[in-house]
């Protein structure tokens, strides 16, 4: 074999480049180092472009050819387009990562502990312990009888794991089905509850691209789960993947499906999941079988955030990549879809579209609002005349009958005004656009002696707090206790909270939508006297949403039902035009596929840079709030101590500000660099030092400046 001293990547790459292998050749050069950018012919030895490497001298390794016949292959046909030909690179790459690695843990380190073993095992004997430690390569046809053989058994593995899932998503439908439904409400959810069943195991429903628009409160989460998993069963799927926009409604989508399915099926693969949190020494088996397999994603069901998922695959770096190729054959729930954001969105289509086309993967857009996608996505799949199916289509009249709440028009206020009318009730919810206004309207309120059961929820609150306080929140609901709660929208998407009583400021459609999500979801007092109250204010006409405001106003204008799907396609298709094209698209991701950027082709690398679902300037300053942050805190400042479990476990306690505020906070004195303590960067994380800046019941203070009476200073 090759020796040690031998570049094997570079050497690969180059025999792979001489037969035209143009896949090959990328992720064996990319297979450590990460996929490179293709570059241009004038790239010289120099440059770290895949031209650039090609370019570069090596030492002799052709006595590999003394020891291995290769097969003959022929170069792929392209698949059409520059974008799809750079995914399936990237689906090689994720492949070769994979395997490679495998190959280390098991034949080198004799790791065993992941599901992957007893077949490794299998190809072990069937390859011959005795040839492989003499170093001895089987002959082609060999390998590829026993790998293909091998890979119908990995199938069948997965297949049963995923019928016996369904089977439990069976029996609790027809727990449901079976029996009267105590509430009318409980009859429309099980309508839809028995479309998703019979959709999903219905063989004429194939892999593609499917809706599930389902009204707040519909239960749409169990039943996406249940047509997911009966559909993957249908299907010979591998898995399930249920990608969820926010890290605050996923604990809660993670610990509902665990219940279900049991924690060994679930794959909770996001920062904040435990077993990202705890160090090497601290992990239980369940965590230690969930760490690897969030390495390539080997589990019947993900649930991960439409970050990891699209970062992923527009990623360059091996590790990032290693997970792609489990995407393939599975079915992919895209939960509250209306989420995804407008500067990528394209780019977005365009990946969902290019899986579901080329790599056997069933996609449901999955959301109360259902975004006009449709256009989008019949450029994307190249299908002029698309009709994205919809799994549990329901007609205007039956949509109308999950309506829990009615909206209506408060006109402009002030922020004193908005305060009052919180203050009439005893359990309201209040969401605003900014979080200076929550801020301020949660503090008049308790200043007029209404402190206990005044909640103030932003991002200006690290996520241990914001989950304490959801706590008492829910708790005071149930037990009819007084809650006012003065929210950003952070509370809109997928947190199960019901109150009698609600104001939006004005906002998208689709947000003041998720505002009505959350006053009388569970039904129990009459829609007509469940107000959903909208109110626009002078500070609240921040530039970010003047469009979605805009469109919210013309679709007002037009639509007597704000609920209805009429509505709701009018507004999205308006917000849509209102952008145009380009922005949908802000970084040129498509456009770097397809031409390249600045001369260099196929830049694999500066895409994986470019792309950034969530693409916010924002920095981490660390709040010492309580014994176990304080400890962490004490561990950043000594760079000896820093593990990825770390920083991880910090997350919980960070707050993310602006660069403006970050100035004012460094101004003032009020936080330490990690740079101070011996780090990289200055620009990485801060620790606040002055905890008079922080209150856990409404966050850090960022302003340098009270806030004046008439408004709010930006």
């Amino acid at each position: 074999m090759m020796s040690s001293s031998v570049n094997h990547s570079s050497c690969g790459m180059k025999v792979a480049y001489k037969l035209h292998l143009q896949e090959a050749t990328f992720a064996i050069a990319g297979h450590h180092a990460g996929l490179p950018d293709f570059g241009n012919r004038i790239d010289t030895e120099n440059s770290s472009t895949l031209v650039g490497r090609i370019k570069r001298p090596n030492p002799d390794a052709s006595h590999w050819k003394d020891e291995i016949t290769l097969p003959e292959v022929k170069p792929l046909a392209s698949l059409g387009s520059h974008f799809s030909d750079m995914m399936r690179i990237r689906m090689h790459e994720s492949a070769l990562v994979d395997a490679d690695r495998l190959d280390a843990e098991f034949f080198v380190n004799g790791k065993v502990e992941r599901d992957e073993a007893p077949f490794l095992e299998q190809l072990l004997q069937d390859l011959g312990p005795d040839r492989l430690s003499s170093s001895i390569m089987p002959p082609s046809q060999e390998l590829r009888e026993i790998s293909k053989a091998l890979a119908e058994q990995m199938r069948e593995y997965q297949s049963v794991r995923i019928a016996e899932l369904a089977e439990i998503m069976e029996r609790r439908a027809g727990s449901f089905l079976s029996t009267k439904a105590s509430t009318s409400l409980n009859e429309k959810r099980n309508t839809i509850l028995r479309e998703c069943l019979t959709c999903g195991a219905d063989p004429e429903w194939k892999p593609g691209l499917y809706t599930l628009t389902a009204p707040t409160g519909s239960g749409k989460t169990d039943s996406s789960l249940t047509f997911a998993l009966e559909h993957a069963k249908t299907h010979h799927m591998d898995r399930v993947i249920y990608v969820v926009p926010y890290t605050s409604i996923i604990d809660q989508t993670v610990k509902e499906f665990e219940t279900l399915l049991g924690p060994d099926a679930v794959l909770p693969h996001y920062a904040d999941a435990a077993f990202q949190l705890k160090e090497e020494n601290e992990l239980t088996a369940n965590d230690l079988h969930r760490s690897f397999a969030a390495e390539n994603w080997n589990m019947p069901v993900i649930v991960t955030t439409a970050v990891q998922f699209f970062e992923s695959l527009f990623a360059n770096k091996a590790s990032k990549l290693r997970k792609i190729h489990n995407i393939a054959n599975s079915a992919v729930i895209f939960d509250e879809a209306q989420t995804l954001p407008l500067p990528q969105l394209r780019p977005c289509v365009q990946a969902i579209a290019e899986l579901v086309t080329n790599y056997h993967v069933t996609a449901v857009l999955c959301t109360a609002t259902q975004p006009a996608l449709q256009d989008l996505f019949a450029h994307a799949l190249q299908r002029p005349n698309l009709i994205i199916p919809e799994i549990a289509p329901l007609s205007e009249k039956e949509r109308s009958e999950f309506r829990r709440n009615r909206i209506v028009d408060d006109g402009h206020k002030d922020m004193d005004e908005i305060a009052a009318a919180i203050e009439r009730h005893n359990q309201v919810l209040c969401v605003v656009n900014t979080r200076k206004e929550a801020q301020y309207i949660s503090g008049v309120v308790r200043k007029h002696g209404f402190e206990e059961g005044t909640f103030c929820l932003t991002t200006l609150q690290c996520a241990y707090d914001r989950e304490q306080l959801l706590k008492q929140i829910r708790d005071r609901l149930v037990h009819g206790d007084s809650c006012r709660v003065v929210s950003t929208s952070l509370i809109e998407a997928g947190v199960d909270v019901d109150f009698p009583e609600a104001y939006r400021e004005q906002t998208g459609l689709d947000s003041i939508l998720q505002t009505a999500g959350r006053c009388n979801r569970e039904g129990r007092r009459d829609a007509d006297v469940s107000l959903v109250h909208v109110f626009s204010t002078d500070e609240g006409q921040v530039s970010f949403l003047k469009q979605n405001m805009l469109a919210f106003e013309l679709v007002r204008e037009g639509n007597s039902d704000l609920a209805s799907s009429k509505a709701i396609h009018e507004y999205f298709t308006r917000l849509f035009g209102m952008r145009g094209d380009e922005s949908l698209d802000q970084r040129q991701i498509l456009k770097a596929h397809e031409r390249g950027i600045s001369g260099c082709r196929m830049p694999f690398a500066q895409i994986a840079e470019r792309f950034k679902l969530i693409d916010t300037p924002t920095v981490p300053v660390y709040i010492p709030v309580n014994e176990e942050a304080s400890d962490l805190c004490a561990q950043l400042t000594d760079p000896r101590c820093y593990t990825r479990g770390l920083f991880r476990r910090l997350g919980r306690y960070a707050v993310n500000v602006w660069p403006r505020q970050l100035d004012r906070l460094k101004e003032a004195g009020k936080i330490s660099a990690l740079a101070a303590h011996g780090a990289k960067s200055d620009d990485d994380a801060f620790i606040l030092l002055d905890m008079g800046m922080y209150d856990s019941a409404t966050g850090l203070q960022v302003d340098e400046d009270q806030l004046p009476q008439n408004g709010l200073q930006y």
